[in-house]
């Protein structure tokens, strides 16, 4: 249904493999390549000599050929072709037969989408595969592949498909740093591009033919906008194989399992186990390994922009191995590797889907991300004001697992979780500091039929003048989701190195703090030791989270974080003029963490005085130390007591009482709930 196709690297380089390919004549969708094989369906080999090729120099206008494809069931059928001329160079080195097609209801659907690789025959040798053709044409006008040039493609010598680079750092990863219509433009990468020229070239259609079993309408609907059509298909993974014969329709799967989305086109030619197909590139990457599967033609629907077949998708029986632009190559009962991917979704209803994804790294964020959303969209909604609670872990092999956990409230929470996995895939897979091994992913989805968030608005102290070692309660004011007021409170200890003078205490939902830690902190992580460590560090909107703020003489270098270090060191420092080392004008002296249990938003500062023993409070009498927050005002702009969203300013004092476990209660000082973190 579309021309050509697009890599999908990270969201801003999305014109890689399009500009390398070139070109805008072709259809296609997306490949794979790495995790665990999923066993193909054994297929018994069809013995058939090769036809011998139609050399594109002896092709005249008016030539009269056949070709096959499938129109109902499985078994190929013929149409008729004539020749109108050879197309020569409309891009470099490649040239195209252009034919009128006829018979089997052509006239009326012009060229399907789905013919991709049809192959046509002049008398009884084999002159190309279909390849593409014109969207609103009145004549079913196609282009055709010569089999030449897809016959040149050789089975790969090794490598695969390249991962592309990240354009997402660690900072990027925060929750509400990521475009809202990421994932639409991921899958706007796979459809057909602008055009590059202004020339006659094929504005789209037949091309390969979209297809998903088992998504809910929200997620057919997103696809279908993102990548141009996409029809509805039946899981027919349980029915035996069709041969898969010239003619014969074939698919190449993305998403495998509980949930289905592939792209079917058709085989051009077939020698043994290997076969040939679509007559153009699936992303041009060149060696890949993608599933291929069987598929069964229900029907064709004739339609004005480009008509379609409406398919079963049939059992994985092979691997597609070479992308190149001519077509696609790949041997019956070779395994590709998925990755494997187990989302649960727990709300109205309990579900739990078991996917296999293609796993190619440009693609698999945007796969992660329309696997999640779509068994959200068909276990129960995906749209609609509601809560998410999101619980992920990443098996990094070698490294071990990796853990996150997030929270989404509101309308478009569906989309933000699909786009914050997106993201977090993205930079696991592209990251520019190692190549991570992804084995498997399981995604825990707990959905509240309204939002839940709760506004932080006010913070005090029982105390604000204290010495090294003191322990202080802290009291938190909140406003739940339409009105409900309540507290938490959190007893922590005031660290024992501290100088006299002011000390801050900055809190905030999980989120907005590690934004600020970020500020304070600068880390741009040089090995993915770093990267990983800071990952595992981020916080969840769930928790309430307390950093300790003093003034710095530390350096960022090299991705670690030096917060104190002696003068003479940062002289050294400075004296070597090191473009790595950043100074610190701020440093983080100690977190507590206090798990909520819904969603927050809001932060705020508390200032302490710090008097150590020995001195007492009338010898700072004057003017008062600036607070280390307003050190550096970019980064902490909220001042003592005061919250980030309204300003309202936080009466200091005792904490109030026993504390309600439901939320609604005032909460007492020093309960300590939930706390840990450095000091």
């Amino acid at each position: 249904m579309h021309n050509k196709v697009c890599s999908l690297p990270a969201p801003s380089t999305t014109l890689g493999v399009a500009a390398l390919l070139g070109a805008t004549l072709f259809a296609g969708v997306a490949p794979a390549a790495a995790a665990d094989p999923q066993p193909a369906t054994t297929v018994t080999p069809t013995p058939f000599e090769a036809p011998a090729p139609v050399p594109l120099d002896e092709v005249r206008p008016g030539d009269r050929g056949w070709g096959l494809s499938v129109f109902t069931g499985a078994q190929p059928e013929r149409f008729e072709v004539e020749v109108l001329g050879v197309w020569r160079n409309p891009q470099p080195g490649m040239s195209y037969i252009l034919a009128r097609l006829s018979g089997r209801g052509l006239e009326e659907t012009g060229v399907i989408a789905g013919m991709s690789g049809s192959p046509v025959y002049l008398g009884e040798r084999l002159a190309g595969a279909v390849s593409f053709g014109w969207p609103f044409a009145r004549e079913p006008v196609a282009g055709i592949t010569p089999i030449e040039a897809m016959r040149e493609l050789a089975p790969p010598a090794g490598g695969s498909a390249p991962r592309g680079a990240a354009t997402v750092e660690p900072a990027d990863l925060l929750p509400g740093r990521q475009p809202g219509d990421l994932l639409h433009q991921a899958l706007e990468a796979l459809a057909a591009p602008p055009l590059p020229s202004a020339g006659p070239l094929p504005a789209g259609g037949p091309g390969l033919q979209w297809s998903a079993a088992g998504f809910g309408d929200s997620s057919r609907r997103l696809l279908g906008e993102a990548l141009g059509g996409l029809a509805a298909a039946g899981d027919g993974a349980v029915l035996p194989p069709g041969p898969l014969v010239p003619g014969a329709a074939v698919a190449a799967v993305l998403i495998d399992g509980d949930l289905r989305l592939a792209a079917t086109g058709t085989v051009t030619d077939r020698a043994g186990d290997r076969v040939l197909a679509f007559g153009h590139p699936f992303l041009g990457l060149g060696p890949v390994r993608l599933p291929m599967a069987s598929a069964e033609i229900i029907t064709v629907l004739a339609n004005d922009f480009s008509s379609f077949k409406i398919s079963n998708l049939g059992p994985v029986v092979g691997a597609f191995d070479l992308d190149r632009l001519a077509g696609v190559s790949g041997v019956l009962g070779a395994s590709a590797p998925q990755l494997p991917v187990a989302v649960a979704v727990a709300g109205d209803r309990q579900r739990r889907f078991e996917l296999r994804l293609a796993d190619v790294p440009l693609l698999t964020p945007a796969l992660v991300a329309v696997a999640v959303l779509g068994s959200l969209d068909a276990a129960t909604q995906s749209v609609g004001a509601q809560g998410l609670d999101l619980d992920v872990r990443f098996d990094l092999g070698r490294r071990g697992e990796l853990a996150i956990h997030q929270s989404f409230d509101g309308g478009t929470a569906a989309m933000e979780t699909a786009v914050y996995l997106l993201a977090f895939t993205g930079y696991l897979l592209q990251n520019r500091l190692e190549e991570v091994e992804l084995a498997g992913i399981e995604v825990e989805l707990s959905q509240h039929r309204e939002p839940r968030t709760a506004r932080l608005i006010e913070a005090h102290a029982a105390s604000t003048l204290v010495r090294p070692g003191d322990r202080v309660a802290l009291n938190f004011d909140l406003v739940a989701y339409r009105g409900q007021h309540f507290r938490r409170s959190l007893e922590i200890e005031v660290p024992t190195g501290l100088p006299d003078g002011r000390y801050s205490l900055l809190a905030g939902d999980g989120v907005s703090v590690d934004a600020a830690r970020l500020a304070i902190e600068r880390l741009d992580p040089v090995n993915f030791d770093q990267a990983l460590a800071f990952l595992k560090s981020l916080h969840s909107r769930r928790q309430l989270v307390v950093l300790g703020i003093r003034r710095g003489s530390g350096l960022a270098v090299a991705g670690e974080v030096l917060p104190q270090l002696p003068g003479s060191v940062r002289s050294l420092w400075a004296a070597a003029s090191s473009t790595s080392a950043v100074p610190l004008p701020l440093a983080v002296a100690q977190e507590h963490v206090l798990d909520v249990g819904l969603p927050l938003e809001g932060l705020v500062r508390v200032d302490l005085e710090v008097r150590r023993p020995g001195t007492l409070p009338a010898e700072s009498e004057g003017e008062p130390e600036s607070a280390p927050a307003e050190a550096a005002g970019e980064v902490l702009t909220v001042t003592s007591g005061e919250s980030a969203g309204d300003g309202g300013a936080a009466a200091g004092g005792p904490g109030d009482g026993g504390s309600g476990d439901d939320g609604a209660g005032e909460g007492g000082a020093g309960d300590g709930g939930g706390e840990g973190g450095r000091r």
